[in-house]
């Protein structure tokens, strides 16, 4: 297993297949355990990364059930790999024996750079510290959620800022000065008050020839620090000032100029300004840009992948080809896309700001309204605006629109200009406004994606996405001013969430509490949260361009009616996300025909591809789409589509859960249309795979069908659960779950219903130590299912009123009710017979006589029910039985022996059921035989 930390956290098996944990506690409190791999975390530091300042009074049991879905989801990956997450004294450890954690790979990569730069080796020394760098995809758990133990993730950046300033004194050491400069940009920009960078950036400077604008470096690292920490430099950055003043050439006679205070140092010598011209010569040098937005935060990783695209532009497709006439670098182009209010405009001009001294010809804007109330604006009418900034005077504009676009590219043929297209609304829109000359670039933002100009233009492109969670505080933190929002972090952090994370969002909910001094963030949090209209208070009066709706409004009119209706049904669906099968059942057709509509979404930003073919819509989209529904759709089509989604999961389920537990016996329910394609999974494996992949969309239709009215479904979808429920710990869920059945079966007067969603409340209820409300949900069960003359059902019951007479210490009362529960089951005719349930009778026996001390009774069941399982073929049952006949014989004083059967309950979950929860508890159950300090699992459970 591959466990990564540095970035968004990340499992992946040995084959590079990415692991699902299944929500934000597992990966909070997987984090916590990851942070001091190798080292026991005690429980209460887990409930706090887990819960923080609020844990509920359950956190130390949710601390084992959330070790126990982690250990499952580890073992389903790789059910033969080696054991990950162990229990040890009063807490958790993960074991990276046989696993890999890129944290530590980091360190261990930095400590042979140390060791081979200390013996004499630089270009060792360097091939490590690259390797180690580039195992960082961001910063340390970047956007979990939650706090965590923080000095672990500091210490980490530290040491990775302080491998990166080895690393670039390495490459100095071997003469590479040229090339580290876009780099060391970078890095001065992302850290501007990091001394060692601003250095190291002077120096490389200067040995490039380059002495003004490392002058120019140092006079701006200065500056910042006198003025934000009220620091003088260190005594070696002012030497190597001193050095590089006493080595300053001159250029043509005259004193070198570094770049525009405002520019920041070039990224390349072949971006510096063109000799003056002569003398009487009048060059127009448009400056267009909109001013940057002041609030501008964040997105540190957008910026450098443009500064990418612009360092790529620079070199030119001729720049690294071989010896010959080199080929002419066509016009740069990239775009940036993204949906309404995630602020492309904003990252695209501030940008551009920072880089405009590169083009001392000119910088070009033009907003396309490609988006806007009006129509776009044709390229000819910006061609004529463009034109006229250049020094054409207007009667001498071209009226046809090739001629103008000519005179365009003519213009622009040998200057350096960047060109801004803002709100496009299509490649052939921007087309004609592309210069065709090799030292301009043009950037492009747009709500689609553009990708004719990559494909026919070459276009680079970035899709730009919600802000990271730190981000989206720190711009709260920036309007609001005050430190209020730093004073509240937890407030922020939900205001943050409230938002969802979207720029235009976060930026109209920080001004409104910019405007209202006495009102607290967590206030906004309310107000926002209790809001009838959420999308209505994201707005500032009497300004159009601050409304989070509106903003939607365009992008929503701009599509085809067909992709405006499936819009609307997503969000309908119990989850922001859905796969392609569940879009199609909401819409009542097959995957074929709603795949492409799916893209025509998807291209203008309104839905995220996020791989497996699942489908994302955005939390404030969301509720703009769920508006849009209730408005443009009639309420017996919402309905309908509601239903077909129903029967959707609740159909899937139940073919999940029949190669689940194939042997139970079953109670049929209507299929759905012809529109319904069945489900391709073909094994345990992949049917408990997808359960869990689907497990909050589950809950989510059961939640849904409840509240509107579907009770048939309400009551059915966890029924047909079961079985899925039985090698799953998610026991807050499911008693939700069964709460739900018992009212929705009780509305519909379905007492069969009714009677077994009792039954599996009280199971759930035991499951959690409520041992008294769990024996009335089974004598209310046990009359509704004797009423409707549900022998099965009401042995069932029998049983788990025996399993509660386990639970509360009385096995041998216990034994008198599986007794009891068995002989009722085998009264019934043998055609009949459920022989799972018997099955697990017949083992619940054996157990229930073992902790009685009855060793023969507990031998002839355990083994009866043993071979029962094997000649109907039911390898989960065999292999929890084999678990107990270990214990069994463990008792007996006989350790080889429950060695051997529980080598054999691995051998059958390995090759066949795949359960991940009962292989860690053989696993540990093995260990115990020689390591008395693990645990082992709690019983099986009742049905």
């Amino acid at each position: 297993m591959e466990f990564g930390v540095l970035g968004p956290l990340e499992v992946r098996t040995g084959a590079g297949v990415r692991v699902r944990l299944g929500g934000d506690r597992q990966e909070r409190l997987l984090a916590a355990l990851l942070l001091n791999a190798d080292g026991t975390v005690p429980v209460s530091r887990l409930v706090d990364a887990v819960w923080g300042e609020r844990p509920p009074a359950t956190a130390v049991r949710q601390v084992g059930n959330l070790a126990g879905m982690l250990r499952r989801r580890f073992a389903e990956a790789e059910p033969a790999g080696p054991p990950v997450l162990l229990t040890g004294g009063h807490g958790y450890r993960v074991v990276l024996d046989g696993h890999r954690l890129d944290a530590r790979t980091f360190a261990d990569g930095v400590a042979r750079s140390r060791a081979a730069a200390a013996a004499g080796e630089p270009a060792a020394a360097l091939a490590n510290l690259r390797e180690a760098l580039a195992l960082w995809r961001g910063p340390v758990l970047d956007g979990l959620p939650g706090r965590l133990p923080a000095a672990a993730g500091v210490a980490l950046e530290e040491l990775r800022l302080t491998a990166w300033e080895d690393c670039l004194d390495l490459e100095a050491t071997l003469g590479r000065y040229r090339e580290t400069v876009p780099e060391l940009t970078a890095l001065v920009a992302e850290h501007p008050l990091r001394e060692r960078f601003a250095g190291q950036l002077m120096r490389a400077l200067h040995r490039s020839g380059r002495t003004a604008d490392a002058l120019a470096v140092h006079r701006l690292f200065v500056g910042r620090l006198a003025e934000e920490l009220g620091l003088d430099p260190s005594p070696e950055l002012r030497n190597l000032h001193l050095e590089l003043l006493k080595s300053e050439p001159e250029r043509n006679g005259r004193e070198a100029v570094g770049p525009r205070p405002d520019s920041g140092p070039a990224l390349d010598p072949d971006l510096a300004p063109d000799p003056a011209p002569a003398l009487g010569t009048v060059v127009p040098q448009p400056a267009q840009l909109p001013s940057p937005s002041a609030s501008f935060t964040g997105r540190r990783t957008e910026l450098a992948a443009l500064d990418g695209f612009a360092a790529d532009a620079a070199a030119g497709p001729g720049a690294a080809t071989a010896p010959g006439p080199a080929t002419a670098p066509a016009a740069a182009v990239f775009t940036v896309s993204g949906t309404a209010g995630v602020g492309k405009s904003t990252l695209v001009v501030h940008w551009a700001h920072r880089v405009r001294g590169r083009f001392p010809d000119g910088q070009l804007y033009a907003d396309l309204h490609g988006f806007s109330a009006g129509p776009p604006l044709s390229a000819h009418a910006v061609l004529a605006r463009f034109l006229r900034a250049l020094g054409v005077p207007g009667p001498q504009v071209p009226s046809a629109p090739d001629e103008a676009a000519a005179m365009y590219r003519s213009m622009l043929a040998d200057r350096r200009v960047l060109v801004v297209l803002d709100n496009a609304h299509s490649a052939e829109q921007v087309r004609p406004l592309l210069p065709g000359g090799p030292h301009c670039l043009t950037a492009v933002t747009s709500r689609t994606s553009l990708a004719g100009l990559t494909a026919r233009d070459g276009a680079r492109s970035l899709a730009l996405d919600l802000m990271p969670a730190a981000d989206a505080v720190a711009l709260l933190d920036r309007v609001i001013g005050g430190d209020r929002a730093r004073t509240e972090p937890a407030a922020a952090a939900e205001l943050a969430t409230v938002c969802g994370r979207l720029p235009l969002a976060l930026a109209i909910a920080a001004s409104r509490l910019a405007v209202r001094p006495g009102l607290s963030v967590a206030d906004q949090v309310a107000e926002l949260r209790d809001a009838e209209d959420r999308l209505g208070a994201l707005e500032i009066q009497g300004d159009a361009a601050s409304m989070v709706r509106a903003a939607f409004d365009l992008s929503y009119r701009a599509l085809p009616a067909r992709a405006q209706g499936l819009f609307r049904l997503f969000a309908l669906g119990p989850a922001p996300d859905l796969c392609t099968a569940a879009v199609a059942a909401l819409c009542g057709e097959r995957t074929a025909v709603v795949r492409p509509v799916l893209g025509q979404l998807t291209t203008a930003h309104l839905l995220t591809y996020e791989g497996r073919d699942r489908y994302r819509m955005h939390d404030l989209l969301r509720l703009y789409a769920a508006e849009r529904a209730a408005s443009e759709t009639g309420a017996a089509e919402r309905a309908a589509a509601r239903e077909r989604l129903c029967g959707w999961y609740l159909n899937h389920a139940d073919a999940a859960v029949r190669l689940l537990t194939p042997h139970r016996q079953r109670t049929g329910f209507p299929r759905p249309g012809s529109w319904y394609e069945p489900p391709v999974f073909a094994t345990a494996a992949e049917a408990r795979r997808w359960c869990e992949s689907e497990h909050t969309h589950l809950m989510g239709i059961v939640r849904e069908a409840a509240e509107h009215g579907l009770d048939d479904f309400a009551w059915r979808l966890p029924l047909a659960l079961w079985g899925y429920f039985f090698v799953s710990p998610h026991l807050d869920d499911r008693e939700e779950a069964a709460r739900l059945a018992v009212a929705a079966a009780r509305r519909s007067g379905d007492r069969y219903g009714e009677g077994h969603a009792r039954n599996d409340l009280a199971t759930v209820l035991g499951a959690v130590g409520r041992h008294d409300d769990a024996l009335a949900e089974l004598l209310r069960a046990r009359t509704l299912l004797a009423s409707v003359g549900d022998r099965v059902g009401e042995a069932v019951v029998i049983g788990n009123k025996g399993e509660h007479s386990l639970n509360t210490g009385e096995p041998g009362r216990a034994r008198e009710y599986f007794r009891q529960s068995l002989a009722l089951l085998l009264a019934q005719p043998e055609d009949q017979w459920d022989n799972w349930v018997i099955g697990v009778s017949e083992t619940n026996l054996g157990v229930a006589a073992m902790l009685a001390g009855d060793t023969a009774e507990s031998d002839e069941y355990l083994y009866r029910a043993l071979d029962r399982h094997r000649s109907v073929g039911d390898p989960v049952l065999e292999s929890f039985t084999l678990f107990y006949l270990g214990d069994h014989h463990r008792r007996l004083g006989q350790p080889e022996r429950a060695a051997a059967c529980l080598r054999r309950a691995l051998a059958v979950i390995d090759s066949t059921t795949e359960n991940p929860l009962l292989r860690a508890d053989v696993s540990a159950a093995l260990a115990a035989l020689t390591d008395p300090g693990e645990r082992t699992a709690d019983p099986l459970p009742g049905d």
